[in-house]
């Protein structure tokens, strides 16, 4: 029984090298994967979150053409503001303003 054990440990001994190197490679695959699970568990809701931030980010702080804005605007305006009695004084204001501006320069010109 003795010579059995010694055949075995002197068989050991002579493959231990390659052994480490097996024992070594298949620890570093493992670890190899349990970060890449580890990384995905982490790294895909992490990385969604971000990509959705950005998004609306990008959707707050959009810009838009001036053709695009007057557009809007005069859609907007024409919508909400246009039946409002105040905004027909206005104008009816701004016309007489603008008629007795253009008299008055008219009479200037003629006065020299």
């Amino acid at each position: 029984m003795s010579q059995e054990k010694v055949d075995k440990y002197k068989e050991e001994k002579k493959n231990r090298k390659k052994t480490m190197k097996i024992n070594k490679v298949k620890k570093l695959g493992a670890v190899l994967l349990a970060s890449l699970g580890v990384g995905a568990i982490i790294g895909i809701p992490l990385g969604k979150g971000l990509y959705n931030y950005q998004k609306k980010q990008a959707e707050k702080h959009r810009t838009i053409a001036a053709s695009e804005y007057a557009n809007w605007f005069e859609a907007k305006w024409n919508k909400d503001y246009y039946d409002i009695g105040a905004n027909q004084d206005l104008q009816k204001m701004l016309d007489e303003f603008n008629s007795a501006t253009a008299t008055d320069s008219a009479s200037d010109t003629d006065a020299e």
